[in-house]
């Protein structure tokens, strides 16, 4: 049987020596102080869901469907991946969250296009497949 908690706050996150696993300390609803160990892996999993999750929650609570959580952009960076054609293009807000993306040269050219056709309207044309 599985108890449900609720996270009342983060207090701190580390990672283990070896990089293989991710703890988050936090306070329940209760105040009690509580650890949750995962795996590297499985934070990975946690953070490509969490976006979407986001958004998801924004919908529902607005009953709007063309509404998306979306982040303040603060940095970007573009570079080459050593000993790959791809390029990695890294993404920084202002509060530090950070998510890099391995691009493919037909992805590049792709948001070329995007970037040659300027801002379209959200559900626009302006879309990478």
């Amino acid at each position: 049987m599985s108890k449900t908690q609720t996270v009342a706050n983060f207090t701190s996150c580390e990672v283990s020596g070896d990089g293989e696993a991710i703890r988050l300390s936090y306070c329940d609803d209760a105040g009690a102080t509580r650890d949750l160990n995962i795996s590297a892996e499985q934070a990975g999993a946690l953070a490509m869901t969490l976006p979407r999750l986001l958004s998801a929650a924004l919908r529902a609570r607005s009953r709007d469907p063309n509404l998306r959580f979306v982040f303040p952009l603060a940095e970007c960076n573009l570079e080459a991946a050593a000993g790959s054609s791809h390029r990695i293009l890294s993404l920084r807000t202002p509060d530090g969250f950070e998510v890099s993306f391995s691009l493919s040269q037909e992805a590049l050219a792709e948001m070329s296009e995007l970037i040659d056709l300027g801002a379209e309207p959200a559900g626009g044309r302006g879309a990478m497949h």
